[in-house]
């Protein structure tokens, strides 16, 4: 088939759109289809933050090949996947079947291997002209699941307030609700705690916008340097920060939040705020992250109406 570039800008146009990673890989697939003759082809990718490779999409590939095949940084392939493997030797490498010609294309942004595109004949062989178009292929793959990578790290950085860099409301509950699950499934322990700013806006209006931003800049500062990584800490309202601690019973909470509080309310700044904590702990009762949360953000509310003291326990 004659090398057409206008196919490939044609297809550049049409991938690079914002839409799910499969459904671009599925179009490239289908084009890759109609341009070769080939027995089987896989795209396989990186799972993030593993060493893992595994299959993202193929053709002519069983379930069982799908479900079981994955590569590591280990495997020899892997290691000597630093440009194109022309092979036309059936046992070198190979995926489900057997070959008379396979290609084996890596995927890479800069000096990352973000994973490889195989494809095989059963026989005969991909002439220079076809080598060359799959090459073009894998270049397109290789920027699009680029793309997508850099779009997912930009919504996770979406999810944090630009001020406090805390979890804003969406990604703290969704992440919440993991950890609740996961806690209610071995019946393990889970504190939430709220610390709620009374009237901000009468603390906006006597200090200033930028000294408020400030304000909570320090706040947010001392509350995530003070808690273990596995808490997380969010805002779910403008004058409430929320932290969710897991395996923490309220007793354990108690002396976290006493610690935080005191190091906030030493801030020269607090003289003109009036601040409550409220405390909660998972219960046989309560069966969502959401009862535990109104229950707590109550429990802030009515320290903040306390004459002494600051910090509130809910108890049944």
């Amino acid at each position: 088939m004659p090398f057409k570039l206008i196919k490939f800008d044609k297809l550049l146009n049409e991938v690079n759109q914002k839409k799910p990673l499969e459904e671009n890989l599925s179009k490239i697939i289908r084009d890759i289809e109609a341009e070769f003759s080939f027995q089987s082809l896989g795209i396989f990718l990186k799972v993030q933050k593993t060493g893992v490779y595994r299959l993202k999409i193929g053709r002519n590939l069983s379930h069982n090949f799908a479900k079981n095949t994955k590569y590591t940084k280990e495997d020899s392939m892997i290691k000597e996947l630093v440009e194109l493997l022309n092979i036309t030797s059936p046992g070198k490498y190979k995926f489900e079947k057997e070959y008379s010609h396979l290609i084996i294309v890596p995927l890479n942004f800069k000096d990352q291997l973000l994973g490889f595109l195989f494809i095989d004949k059963e026989s005969n062989s991909f002439d220079s002209e076809e080598i060359t178009k799959i090459r073009m292929y894998a270049s397109i793959i290789s920027m699009v699941v680029q793309i997508f990578m850099q779009n997912e790290e930009i919504e996770q950085h979406k999810g944090l307030y630009e001020i406090t860099r805390i979890y804003s409301y969406k990604p703290f509950i969704s992440r919440a609700e993991v950890i609740f699950s996961m806690m209610k499934r071995y019946k393990r322990s889970l504190t939430v705690a709220v610390m709620k700013i009374d009237n901000l806006k009468d603390i906006v209006r006597t200090i200033g916008e930028h000294e408020t931003h400030d304000l909570m800049k320090q706040i947010a500062y001392i509350i995530k340097n003070d808690l273990r990584e596995t808490d997380i800490v969010g805002k779910t309202h403008q004058d409430a920060f929320v932290i969710v601690m897991p395996e923490t019973s309220a007793k354990n909470g108690l002396v976290s939040i006493t610690r935080i509080n005191n190091k906030i309310t030493d801030l020269p700044i607090m003289k003109v705020c009036n601040t409550g904590w409220g405390i909660a702990s998972t219960n046989e009762k309560i069966k969502t992250i959401e009862e535990l949360l109104k229950i707590t953000e109550n429990a802030a509310y009515d320290s903040t109406r306390k004459t002494e003291g600051n910090i509130t326990i809910y108890r049944e």
